[in-house]
């Protein structure tokens, strides 16, 4: 296996925090002075962030509007105490 597949094959996991100083830093070493792996590095987290987006927006497009949430728990409270 070749340094630029072995840092492909690691590079989510870099990225991600996963692994440890010492597994990472050959993968660094090999990032800093290969053009190709920069490259898939940069869409890597490109995409990491494009999915990143996607699902702060699913999440925020499920929560109902503060103002309607608002009035849902003021009218749970006050069922609840009636």
């Amino acid at each position: 296996m070749s340094d630029c597949d072995g840092a492909k094959g690691k590079l989510y996991e870099l990225l991600r925090g996963e692994l440890c100083a010492e597994d990472s830093a050959p993968i660094r070493e090999h990032l800093a002075e290969c053009p190709e792996c920069q490259g898939e590095e940069d869409v890597c987290r490109q995409l990491m962030g494009v999915v990143k987006r996607a699902c702060i927006e699913e999440r925020d497009a499920n929560c109902p509007p503060e103002q309607l949430r608002d009035a849902i728990l003021s009218s749970l409270r006050g069922a609840t105490s009636a």
